[in-house]
């Protein structure tokens, strides 16, 4: 669907021309996120607003300037739905990065923007960079992989150096995965402090769970479980079989 070297080129980008996107780099956009296959249940809806819609119907609520925003609308309260706006929002950067296109993640402010009757959650601002993307991974500072992951093989090392390579909230990487032979089981970190007792902080975490499953399926094939396991302190979220 994407490239491995995607995950290594896609940074936070800040800085954008303002000139838009042409209407067929749009539609690509579209179809793509239209096109990709769920891991969990639920689904979401979602839209591209140029600036000055996203300015009018939003309030410019980012201090982050870039022509395009790609908006993703459903129940905050659904963490299956948060999970796979987090998955297809990550492979949808990706994509647009193997396009040369930057992207940054915007979570955290309110929104009255409505699509139908679903709620905003979150938004992914897009655009030609004035900042270059990444030229390897040493550039990203993240977890070693003893620090995110235990029990893995050598074949999983592969796999976990893209996973590694995921944003996050804060870049505060809340994950956690106990390979097994077949199977990885994935779990939520306790970060943040008292952040971590806000609303709008568990819903970004439940969405950086779903972009750090994304890059799992750039590298292999899965499909979700639920093996629920003992956290020992961590939150279980689902089971990886490979």
């Amino acid at each position: 669907m994407v490239s491995k070297d995607s995950v290594i080129e896609r940074r936070s980008i800040r800085k954008y021309e303002m000139a838009p996107l042409s209407d067929d780099a749009l539609q690509e956009i579209k179809d793509f996120v239209g096109s990709i296959e769920l891991p969990f249940a639920g689904k979401f809806g979602y839209t591209i607003l140029n600036k000055s819609e996203y300015d009018k119907r939003s309030g410019g609520m980012f201090g982050i300037s870039a022509p395009h925003y790609l908006m993703f609308f459903g129940n905050k309260e659904d963490d299956d739905i948060l999970r796979n706006v987090g998955f297809a929002g990550e492979l949808a950067s990706l994509k647009l990065a193997e396009m040369g296109i930057g992207t940054c993640w915007l979570g955290g402010p309110k929104s009255k923007e409505t699509l139908g009757d679903l709620q905003y959650i979150i938004c992914i601002c897009f655009g030609r960079p004035l900042e270059p993307l990444r030229k390897n991974e040493n550039e990203a500072e993240r977890k070693s992989l003893k620090e995110i992951a235990e029990g893995y093989t050598e074949e999983q090392e592969e796999l976990l150096r893209y996973v590694r390579l995921a944003p996050s909230a804060r870049n505060l990487q809340p994950w956690f995965f106990r390979c097994e032979a077949d199977r990885i089981h994935v779990f939520k970190v306790k970060t943040g402090g008292v952040m971590s007792k806000l609303a709008v902080f568990k819903i970004l975490q439940k969405i950086d769970i779903g972009i750090a499953i994304s890059h799992f399926s750039i590298v292999k094939g899965f499909a979700v479980e639920y093996v629920p396991q003992d956290g020992k302190g961590m939150n279980y979220e689902c089971t990886l079989k490979f």
